[in-house]
């Protein structure tokens, strides 16, 4: 039995990391926060409502996050007529490190992306890994969040997005 354990406990690891973990969360509503965009344009939680968000928190070190960020750009570019937004949040890094990466891979990045001084809007959205990403409906509502990768590839994720995008409201 303690064979099969060591065997299993690090399988699941991996496979958490890799897959991600998708939550489904009673909606709540999303912490008031402030952040500035590295282009300087400020954003609040009442900017969130009316458009169906996708909030990223990602990190320029992390190989998932490296991976994920082009899948969730073309959805972003696929979804932006239908009232979708993707809102980046580069937290546990240096905000260097995180406008280097932004500038290297423009095409990555057709929405904006923010710097979290100090983690404090992770920290208060209880972020404790990255990438994390919390789907938001129009009422500024978390539906659902993620840990890890694979969020796109997720049918739950899917099914709950466009239920999202066709609701009046």
């Amino acid at each position: 039995m303690k064979i099969m354990q060591m065997t299993l406990v690090p399988l699941f690891v991996a496979a958490v990391f890799t897959f991600g973990v998708v939550a489904h969360a009673e909606e709540q509503r999303v912490p008031a926060f402030k952040l500035t965009s590295l282009e300087g344009k400020k954003f609040t939680q009442d900017d969130l409502n009316g458009k169906v968000t996708l909030m990223v928190f990602w990190a320029s070190w992390c190989g998932t996050c490296k991976h994920e960020l082009p899948g969730i750009s073309g959805l972003q570019e696929k979804m932006k007529k239908q009232g979708f937004q993707v809102l980046a949040v580069g937290f546990s890094d240096a905000e260097a490190n995180v406008r280097k990466y932004v500038t290297a891979n423009p095409r990555t990045f057709n929405f904006p992306v923010f710097y979290d001084t100090g983690d404090r809007v992770a920290s208060q959205w209880d972020v404790r890994g990255t990438p994390t990403l919390f789907l938001i409906d129009k009422k500024g509502q978390i539906v659902l969040s993620h840990a890890g990768g694979g969020l796109l590839e997720s049918r739950a994720f899917q099914k709950k997005l466009d239920t999202l995008i066709l609701s009046p409201s």
